[in-house]
């Protein structure tokens, strides 16, 4: 059984009703996926941003809820966003464009309660998708920066990668952050039995110097500082690919690292090595990556990239299902 087939299992074991607001919900591909989901899980209640009652098909689940924002009171919606940012230099009427935006509507009814989490991103960016939910849901408070994790899957194996589209280049201590982040992850939601979390360089314990060497280097030791996560999760810095990813060459090359298999997650020093490390795997290792999935909100908030198809979609939706239940 795949990890997906897993994610799927658990979420109608739990039969607790979950509410995923999609804030692009004009889009075709966006109601397929809600369609989808919502046949295949019962418990998963999808909510369908649209601009006009105009946009609304005729073939959507019945199940499957329609917020309009041309029919709607923003004032509630604007109110939250201006307390929540009047520190910021915001007004009253800025709050109120901001609200009538699908992006950050969709994450202020996130973080108010009326929807447990939020997929957003087939024709927004990035960049729009991740601003308004830093700005609205917000970090959890003992996180120190949000990253991202793809779940990378091959016949039957499983792997985590990250972070790969979030953080560009971060420091030793946002580094050591996304190392506990993603080792947490991969442990409540990939469900792995046991976390091997190696923070790649292109140095094995101390065989190369740099100043990204000393960087994850730095960062190792702020992680071993937590002793209680230390306890639960397996984390080795730095070390190059092919001595977290083969044993053989992990005894050649880190003679102290006694590990009994080889890494199952591994955190990328920066944006530009996470984001072709992944595409790699994916276009000539033949590994699908499922993602990416953002970590480290208070509410889940997961961002699908423009390419996606509607299988794409309906993962996510099972992953931000799966998130939020576990929050």
């Amino acid at each position: 059984m795949n990890l997906l087939e897993q994610i799927k299992n658990n979420l109608k074991q739990s039969q607790k009703n979950v509410s995923i607001i999609f804030a692009e919900g004009w889009n075709k591909d966006i109601q397929a996926a809600a369609n989808e989901a919502t046949n295949e899980i019962s418990s998963i209640i999808p909510i369908l941003i649209f601009n006009n009652r105009q946009e609304i098909p005729s073939n959507l689940n019945e199940r499957i809820k329609c917020v309009v924002i041309n029919e709607i009171n923003l004032d509630e919606y604007a109110n939250y966003i201006f307390e929540l940012r009047k520190n910021k230099g915001i007004n009253i009427d800025d709050a109120k464009k901001l609200a009538s935006q699908p992006n950050y509507l969709a994450s202020t009814m996130v973080a108010m309660g009326k929807a447990n989490g939020e997929i957003c991103g087939i024709e927004y960016t990035t960049a729009d998708t991740l601003k308004a939910a830093l700005q609205i849901v917000k970090t959890n408070p003992d996180t120190k920066v949000a990253c991202s994790a793809f779940i990378m899957e091959k016949n039957g194996e499983q792997l985590v990668f990250g972070d790969c589209s979030v953080n560009i280049n971060p420091d030793s201590e946002a580094l050591a952050s996304i190392t506990k982040t993603i080792s947490k992850f991969s442990k409540e939601i990939a469900k792995f039995d046991e976390i091997r979390t190696a923070m790649l360089s292109y140095s094995s314990a101390g065989s190369g110097k740099g100043e990204s060497v000393d960087k994850v280097r730095n960062a190792f030791e702020i992680v071993k500082q937590d002793q209680e996560f230390m306890k639960d999760y397996n984390v080795f810095g730095e070390i190059q690919f092919d001595a977290a990813n083969s044993m053989k060459t992990m005894q050649k090359k880190v003679k102290n690292l006694n590990w009994s298999k080889p890494a199952n997650v591994y955190i990328f020093p920066d944006i530009s090595s996470g984001n072709i490390g992944y595409k790699i795997a994916q276009n000539i290792g033949g590994w699908q990556a499922i993602g990416p999935v953002i970590l480290g909100l208070r509410k889940p908030v997961n961002d699908l990239s423009r390419g996606a198809t509607i299988s794409d979609i309906v993962q996510l939706t099972y992953i931000t299902a799966s998130q939020a239940i576990n929050k």
